[in-house]
C-alpha cells in the first residue's frame, strides 16, 4: 500500500478471529490500531471519516494471555511502565539554518529547533512483529511506518503477554486522547468469551459509525472561517476534509484556518505550488513528503508567518504564493497554535491542502 493509499484512509487487512469459539476464552485477543479493516469502508466512504480509536477500546483477559495489537492505520501502542505516562510525540533537533523562501527571504524561523518524530517511534526494533511479555517494569512500544512503501502489507502486529492482573493503560504517541485499556483478570478467572468480545466489539463500531454518520451536518462553522478537518464526540471520529470545502470571500478578506474543538489529530492548512498526491517532486509535495521521513521539513511544521502576524497572500507571496499555517493541533503541550489567519489581498481560486494528510482539499474563491 503507497503512503497516498494510506491517506486516503483505505488500508486493507485480513479480518482477524477474536478466537476460537470453541475454547472457554481466547489465550490470544486482538485489538486494531484503528479501525476493524472490515469496517474502515463504512467510514471512509460515505462520510469522508476515520476514527482515532483502538478496537476494541477495552479488552479483558485472564493473567497469562495475549493482547495482539494490529498495525491497521497510522498508529502506534505505548504501554508505559507502571506509573509512567505516554512519550512525547515530537524531538527537537538542531536549530534550522538557511531555511528561504522562493525568492530567497530567510523565513522567520531559522535558528529555531528543527523537529521530528521521537527517537523510539522511528526506531524499527521496537514492538512490531515481536512477542513481548508485560511485567510493569519497563515500557513496550511499538514503532511507526515511516518512508515504507508499503506499510500495512509488511508490519506484522506486536503480541504482549500480560501474567499479572492489574488494569492497564496503553495510548498511541501520535494521537494525544487515544487511549485503550486491558483489564487482566487474576489467573483461573474467565475472561468474556470470543462471542461476548464480538458483540463488544460491533457495538463500539456502531457507536462511533453513529457520530460520522451526523458529524458534518452538525457543523457550524464561523462566518469567515475554515475548519482544518471536523471532529466529532470525544475526538475520535473526524471528518477528514476542510469545511465548507469551498468559502468565496471578497478580496481584502482575513481568513481565518482552524481546528475544531476536541480533535485529536494534526493538520496544516497550505497553498502555494504543487500537489504531493500527483507530483511528489514539486514544492508543496516535497514539504508534504517529509512527514514521512526521519526529519520535517521546518517549512511544513512552522507557519510561513511569525506567531500572532497575519500574512496577505497573493499569487506571488513569498516568490510562488506559499502560504502555510504550520502544524496545528488542539493540545496545548505540543504544537503553538490552533488556529492561523492570512488575509487575501488580490482576486483568485487559492487551493489548501493538509501536508500531513494530503487527500484533504479545499478551495477560497476572492472576488
Amino acid at each position: 500500500m503507497s503512503r497516498c493509499q494510506r491517506y486516503a484512509m483505505t488500508a486493507a487487512a485480513a479480518a482477524v478471529v477474536l478466537g476460537p469459539p470453541s475454547a472457554a476464552h481466547a489465550a490470544t485477543k486482538t485489538v486494531y490500531m484503528g479501525a476493524p479493516p472490515k469496517d474502515q469502508k463504512a467510514f471512509n466512504q460515505p462520510y469522508g471519516t476515520d476514527v482515532v480509536d483502538f478496537f476494541p477500546g477495552k479488552v479483558v483477559i485472564a493473567a497469562g494471555d495475549s493482547v495482539k495489537f494490529d498495525p491497521v492505520a497510522f498508529h502506534n501502542v505505548d504501554i508505559p511502565p507502571k506509573g509512567g505516562e505516554m512519550l512525547a510525540q515530537l524531538a527537537q533537533g538542531a536549530p534550522i539554518t538557511s531555511s528561504v523562501d522562493a525568492a530567497g527571504a530567510p523565513f522567520w524561523f531559522n535558528g529555531l529547533p528543527s523537529f521530528a518524530f521521537a527517537a523510539d517511534l522511528q526506531n524499527q526494533a521496537n514492538g512490531l512483529g515481536k512477542r513481548l511479555t508485560y511485567t510493569g517494569a519497563k515500557r513496550i512500544i511499538s514503532h511507526i511506518p515511516l518512508n515504507t512503501a508499503n506499510p500495512f502489507g509488511v508490519l506484522e502486529p506486536m503480541v504482549v503477554k500480560f501474567p499479572k492482573a492489574g488494569l492497564y493503560t496503553y495510548y498511541c504517541d501520535l494521537h494525544p486522547g487515544m487511549k485503550g485499556s486491558v483489564s487482566v483478570l487474576r489467573k483461573g478467572a474467565t475472561p468474556p468469551s470470543a462471542a461476548q468480545d464480538k458483540k463488544a466489539l460491533a457495538r463500539q463500531v456502531r457507536s462511533e459509525l453513529k457520530v460520522a454518520k451526523r458529524l458534518t451536518p452538525s457543523a457550524k462553522v464561523p462566518p469567515d472561517t475554515m475548519y482544518v478537518g471536523y471532529a466529532g464526540a470525544k475526538g475520535k471520529v473526524e471528518y477528514f476534509n476542510f469545511l465548507p470545502n469551498s468559502l468565496t470571500v471578497k478580496s481584502g478578506t482575513t481568513v481565518t484556518f482552524a481546528m475544531s474543538p476536541g480533535s485529536l489529530e494534526t493538520h496544516t492548512a497550505t497553498t502555494g505550488p504543487g500537489d504531493y498526491l500527483t507530483d511528489p517532486a514539486s514544492y508543496i509535495g516535497v514539504i508534504a513528503d517529509s512527514f514521512n521521513l526521519p526529519q520535517f521539513d521546518p517549512r511544513g511544521v512552522y507557519p510561513s508567518e511569525p506567531l500572532g502576524t497575519t500574512g496577505r497572500l497573493t499569487s506571488a507571496y513569498h516568490g510562488n504564493g506559499f502560504w502555510n499555517s504550520g502544524a496545528m493541533d488542539t493540545q496545548s503541550k505540543t504544537l503553538p497554535q490552533s488556529s492561523a489567519r492570512v488575509t487575501f489581498d488580490a482576486p483568485g481560486t487559492y487551493r489548501f491542502v493538509c501536508l500531513v494528510h494530503p487527500v484533504m482539499r479545499g478551495t477560497v474563491i476572492v472576488q
